[in-house]
């Protein structure tokens, strides 16, 4: 049966039996790509086993380059916020992500020669950061780019899920001593070659790049407030989680991988997955109670963490950082979906932050180290402190309307499918009449029944360039009163998700 006939027939059987649900989940496991869920996966298996590298060679003391990698990391990716419309248009250069893929691959090899001993040694160990900061930076924005554009949340999701399988076949194959420390680096440099292959493979997108906002300084007040606690939140988890990483379990998560311990959360991760996927299908309207259940996973692991056995320790930060890393890539995918934001702009300060609080993480766990032998106490009280840092940071993103909206409130289901909808026909009606994106964004704000002061309020705009966008919105889709473009709306068929 042709693939187009039998499309049409389950959706006109799905229209019969009325199934809405699993008509979006089944139209998401449609959109779902297995070479782009394997390349993002060995993505990051890749970013682990070259953080992880100097773990494999214990004679030698490289592991300043972890730290100076974030550093570069963080700088690489700075033209990703200040010229992202650019960096965007060179992210569809096969050749540049060959590239990335080559400098991780070279990085990854200069790990174990690299050391701060000596002039050659420090000088390999600076090219191997620069390297493998750079490839590690965007390698990954390439690939949120290309999920976001095929609009695939679900392959985005499970790729997490994956590379946490690939790992564990890994270390109980590979891992020193019974083997070479070097046949595991061999499979490390590999692995972005592989990723970068299939990257190059990747389907034309879904998702129309017009639709996005480039320009850091044109994103509505409303929106950066939400990046801004986003961010924060972002950081005080993976700050605390590097922090507990590093203090409690001795910076070898590696030797954790293939134990009967990591198998047990890896059965966990995979449920985990199995029970986002079905939140997924319901429009991410349990976002906000999987972002909350986060936040609660983390104070927990901090405030016990000191009284813990070190395999329960290292279960619950793990599995906790698995399951916050899937709620921010989640919570991200959904920004720049319902802000319109480009990938490149927002995934590269999410990045940014992830790879300085990192940094921060691991110097403030060094401090506390050398302080632990004169003060016994500084551990325990380390934790409360984190806890009520935690606490504070999810007060600061549930407090406000902004974060509210931007997670999808679980009482508003309705009101927001009904929002989706409308900002499906808007979509059309841009593409139809070739609207910008600020158009738009005011064609979307006078849909939802806004005023024109309201819409220069929300977006930060004078009203004279309201004005002036809702006269080209009316030209541009022939209508002439904002009663006229109501009625267009509401007669407009949506955009097909």
């Amino acid at each position: 049966m042709d693939f187009r006939l039998r499309g049409t027939f389950e959706r006109a059987q799905e229209a019969v039996s009325g199934a809405a649900t699993g008509s979006r989940l089944q139209k998401k496991r449609d959109r779902m790509n297995a070479s782009m869920v394997l390349g993002l996966a060995l993505c990051q298996c890749w970013l682990t086993l070259c953080f992880f590298a100097p773990q494999l060679f214990p004679d030698n003391q490289s592991t300043s380059v972890y730290e100076l990698s974030l550093l570069v990391t963080a700088v690489s990716l700075l033209p990703g916020v200040v010229a992202a419309r650019k960096m965007d248009a060179l992210l569809n250069r096969k050749q540049l992500i060959y590239g990335f893929a080559v400098c991780a691959s070279l990085g990854t090899l200069l790990i174990p020669f690299s050391s701060a001993n000596g002039g050659v040694a420090l000088a390999i160990m600076v090219l191997a950061a620069v390297l493998t900061g750079c490839a590690g930076g965007w390698l990954f924005i390439a690939w949120y780019r290309a999920f976001c554009r095929a609009d695939d949340l679900a392959g985005f999701v499970l790729s997490v899920t994956v590379q946490s399988v690939i790992l564990y076949v890994l270390t109980n194959l590979l891992l020193p001593p019974a083997l070479s420390p070097w046949l595991m680096m061999a499979v490390a440099c590999l692995m972005p070659l592989a990723s970068a292959f299939l990257l190059s493979g990747c389907p034309e997108p879904t998702v129309e790049d017009s639709l996005f906002d480039y320009d850091l300084p044109h994103v509505q007040p409303i929106q950066r407030r939400a990046i801004v606690q986003l961010c924060a939140g972002m950081f005080v988890i993976s700050f605390v989680d590097e922090f507990m990483r590093n203090q409690y379990l001795g910076s070898t998560d590696l030797v954790y991988y293939s134990g009967t311990v990591n198998l047990i959360v890896l059965v966990l991760k995979i449920v985990c997955s199995a029970l986002i996927l079905a939140a997924i299908s319901e429009r991410s309207h349990n976002v906000q109670l999987m972002y909350k259940a986060s936040f609660l996973l983390t104070m927990i692991a901090i405030l016990f963490m000191p009284y813990m056995h070190s395999d329960l320790g290292y279960g619950i930060t793990n599995f906790g950082a698995f399951f916050f890393k899937i709620i921010v890539m989640l919570v991200t995918f959904n920004y720049c979906r319902r802000y319109r934001i480009a990938p490149v702009l927002l995934f590269s300060i999410t990045r940014i932050i992830w790879s300085l609080d990192l940094f921060v993480g691991f110097f403030f766990s060094e401090w506390a180290n050398s302080l632990a032998a004169s003060a016994p106490t500084l551990p325990g009280v380390l934790s409360v402190v984190m806890g009520v840092a935690i606490v504070a940071t999810y007060l600061f993103v549930f407090t406000s309307s902004e974060g509210e909206t931007a997670l999808l409130k679980e009482e508003g289901r309705e009101e927001a499918a009904s929002q989706a909808e409308q900002e499906a026909k808007c979509s059309r009606l841009t593409r139809v009449g070739k609207l910008s994106g600020r158009e738009s964004d005011v064609l979307i704000l006078v849909a939802r029944g806004r005023s024109t002061p309201r819409i220069q309020d929300e977006l930060g705009l004078s009203s004279n360039t309201v004005n002036t966008h809702i006269r080209h919105i009316y030209q541009k889709l022939g209508v002439h009163s904002r009663q006229e473009l109501l009625d267009l709306v509401e007669k407009t068929a949506p955009d097909e998700e």
